[in-house]
């Protein structure tokens, strides 16, 4: 059966769908944007009726020229992910492009279940052929990709953790990229307990699709693929359909933990922390001690933060050194009585001797990836707004001399799947309300973590997001009042650039996943 022509102007006697799918139809207008134009502004009635009759009847076989379904119509895109119709193509910024999807979804209220047809039976085993070939590349190989991304890494340790939790220290390597019981890679950090496939961690770095990201692996690599085997894609769709419209959040109940060997003395605490401009009385507040001579255990020497969790349980604790890097290196040369010799080599003795600089040091067993410093106080709080920082310190400073109560710290750069599950618990009911304010730190790091954390709140389902920037100061820490609250006054609300997907969470205590919307 032949489709429908228009009877009007410069269209008049041609075929509605060639028509909607002309990629120039006069000056640099496609057909659909004309069509749509015409709509507009035309005030003849049957001009406006044949244009929304060939919306209404064949906008399933408008053809996509942009992004990873490019050259399908909407019914075949239909038929592969209906959410990224729902979810992407319904907010695209040409109105021309939403009033075609949403016309289809109208019309199309369900879900297409046709069979696969043999664009989807070969796209789908291509993928997952070139997704087998990266899983049994050597460990060399990944990690050449590992540095293409910009992260440097030797024999499968990572210099800094790339979620930046350990940005501050140059000399103890907390992330490793390994193989997996599954036989696929993944990247993991000890220190905040992150931790995830190696082809995911690509699509988080790179703002890429599982497909996109592969594609990318596989031109690094140079993976070729030919003469794919016919393989059951109703399965391998479910892979790649999935890892794509799914955020996977982590759920861990920590044990309770014991100050025993702490030693702390009340009131005592070093002069870099009354140097930050804090008081005793600001220190118990925050619930803050120092492990003095006292200390029995690794946090000698170290400012403690106490961490809780929703349920006010004591789950943790953050020590920082209380000396920079810089005075670690000098107390020790001076100890050990290192003279007459470089610097350079004075810090290799140093280590030889066992005594390498960490300037944070967690308690044994505490992830810091489960948990947001300063959580617990948000539990009760009627405020609309939270305020998202890095370290321990930035909430000190957020919460006690600024007056932003509401502030949580990272613990590093990017938020993690534990801590997105926290601010799940906080707001699941009022994410389309709530207002979450990211201090993003003057820093490469701060800055390439400040996507990735937009990425996933809006993922999550949160909307009011607002990047605040800091001028003239690296982060809250050091920043004044007056600083914070400029930055406060002109925080920039982020565009929707990211749907929100289904969400599961991994609960690691019974070791099962569950989608909880």
């Amino acid at each position: 059966m032949e489709n429908k022509t228009f009877s009007f102007g410069k269209v008049k006697g041609m075929d509605m769908v060639e028509v909607m799918n002309m990629e120039t139809i006069h000056a640099n207008f496609s057909g659909l944007q004309y069509l749509w134009g015409q709509y507009k502004r035309s005030t003849n009635d049957t001009v406006k009726e044949e244009i929304a009759e060939c919306f209404k009847t064949y906008a399933g076989d408008y053809i996509v020229r942009f992004g990873k379904y490019k050259g399908l119509t909407l019914k075949q895109i239909d038929e592969i992910n209906r959410s990224y119709l729902e979810n992407y193509l319904t907010h695209n910024d040409n109105e021309e492009i939403r009033v075609v999807v949403k016309t289809y979804l109208k019309y199309h209220p369900e879900k297409m279940n046709g069979e696969y047809n043999n664009y989807q039976q070969q796209t789908y085993a291509y993928y997952d052929e070139l997704k087998q070939k990266i899983n049994d590349s050597s460990q060399l190989n990944i990690e050449h990709v590992i540095r293409a991304l910009g992260y440097a890494i030797e024999n499968g340790k990572f210099e800094h953790c790339p979620w930046g939790c350990d940005m501050h220290s140059k000399r103890y390597q907390h992330a490793i990229l390994k193989k997996g019981n599954d036989n696929s890679y993944f990247v993991g950090c000890f220190k905040c307990g992150k931790r995830e496939n190696f082809i995911k961690f690509v699509c988080e770095k790179k703002n890429y699709s599982f497909t996109e990201a592969l594609e990318w692996i596989s031109g690094v690599l140079g993976i070729t693929v030919s003469n794919v085997e016919h393989k059951n894609v109703a399965e391998i769709k479910k892979e790649f359909v999935n890892v794509e419209e799914e955020i996977v959040l982590e759920k861990r109940i920590l044990p309770e933990v014991s100050l025993e060997g702490f030693g702390f003395n009340k009131g005592v605490y070093p002069p870099a922390f009354f140097k930050r401009g804090f008081t005793v009385k600001d220190a118990e507040e925050m619930e803050v001690y120092f492990a003095g001579r006292d200390c029995v255990n690794g946090f000698r020497n170290r400012i403690c933060f106490l961490v809780r969790d929703l349920n006010d349980r004591l789950v943790g604790v953050v020590g920082r050194n209380k000396y920079s890097e810089e005075e670690h290196y000098d107390y020790w040369a001076k100890r050990l009585g290192l003279k007459d010799i470089s610097r350079e080599e004075k810090i290799k003795e140093i280590e030889n001797q066992n005594c390498i600089y960490k300037k944070y040091y967690n308690f044994e067993g505490f992830k810091s990836g489960c948990t947001l410093y300063n959580a617990n106080r948000l539990v009760n709080s009627s405020k609309e707004e939270v305020f998202i920082v890095e370290g321990p310190f930035d909430v000190m400073k957020m919460v006690l001399k600024h007056g932003y109560k509401n502030t949580v710290g990272m613990f590093g750069h990017s938020l993690s799947k534990g801590q997105l599950y926290q601010l799940y618990q906080l707001y699941e009911n009022v994410r389309e309300k709530i207002k979450i304010y990211l201090l993003v730190d003057n820093d490469e790091a701060g800055l390439k973590g400040f996507e990735n954390n937009v990425k996933s709140l809006q993922e999550l389902g949160f909307r009011n997001i607002y990047k605040m920037i800091l001028e003239g100061a690296k982060d809250a820490g050091e920043a004044t009042k007056e600083q914070v609250d400029k930055a406060y006054k002109t925080a920039q609300l982020q565009t929707i650039r990211y749907n929100k997907k289904k969400i599961v969470v991994k609960d690691y205590d019974t070791g099962l996943k569950n989608a909880v919307e």
